[in-house]
């Protein structure tokens, strides 16, 4: 018996217009949901590695982001 495997598709990339309209759509008058959907898209973070980030995760210096217990309590 064989296997067919289905090609992979590439991922969906948004316009950098369609990206500023999802950031300008977050809620609230704050700074707060617009820097975590920005985090999120940017590095690619799920929703509860976003709020697990600590300032310290963040080293600005090297532009890294350090994400603990990310899927499959793995840390990167």
């Amino acid at each position: 018996m064989q296997f067919r495997t289905e090609p992979r598709k590439l991922p969906v990339v948004f316009s950098i217009e369609e990206v500023s309209d999802i950031l300008m759509a977050a809620p609230g008058p704050g700074l707060k949901y617009r820097a975590a959907l920005s985090i999120s898209y940017g590095a690619g973070l799920r929703a509860a590695e976003v709020s697990n980030l600590k300032i310290g995760d963040i080293d600005s210096d090297r532009m890294l982001i350090h994400v603990e217990q990310g899927k499959g309590q793995k840390d990167c």
